[in-house]
């Protein structure tokens, strides 16, 4: 039984879930929910994101969010910025995940000095979609493999969202506790 169906007939009985499985040779990518308190309806994926609309039932509130795996390199992240530029709304929308990839120098700590050429897709995509980051607290730095740390993952909002009453928080755990990346809560 592959591990995803084992997971949600073992501990997750009533929860639903996707995956981008159909868009990679694996699921990269894998969002559980409780149909009691939220809806989720698939909109786009591809072998680095899945796009949903989530429903809270609770609240009825309704907004776009993209769950994202960035590719280990720059060129194969390419087809990540132009799947954000196809599936971006001006409906609140919420993008989190490992985008693989940093914005400035200050979103890297020791290594090899950062380029022009490893920031400049990326930050055109947030320039382009206009997303930022959202408010955080705790760790910067995101990733580490001991000697390098970088801010790789993110949780970040279009205009839309970041003009709510509402101020959405986002803390960072330290990267190492349980993987080389840091758990997020929002």
């Amino acid at each position: 039984m592959p591990k995803v169906a084992c997971m949600h007939k073992l501990r997750l009985k009533t929860w639903k879930f996707v995956s981008n499985a159909e868009a990679a040779a694996y699921a990269r990518i894998i969002v559980f929910w409780n149909p009691e308190t939220v809806m989720v309806e698939m909109l786009h994926f591809s072998a680095q994101g899945i796009h949903v609309l989530i429903t809270s039932l609770v609240q009825q509130f309704c907004f776009s969010a993209t769950f994202i795996y960035g590719f280990n390199t720059i060129t194969a992240r390419r087809a990540l910025w132009e799947d954000l530029r196809r599936w971006g709304t001006e409906d609140l929308w919420l993008l989190l995940g490992d985008f693989n990839s940093i914005l400035s120098q200050e979103d890297k700590h020791n290594g090899e000095p950062v380029s022009i050429y490893e920031t400049l897709d990326f930050r055109e995509c947030c320039s382009d979609l206009r997303i930022a980051d959202l408010n955080s607290t705790g760790s910067h730095f995101t990733w580490t493999n001991g000697t390098i740390w970088t801010k790789i993952d993110r949780v970040m909002a279009n205009p839309q969202w970041l003009s709510l009453q509402q101020m959405t928080h986002v803390h960072f755990g330290t990267p190492g506790a349980f993987s080389d990346h840091s758990p997020s809560t929002v």
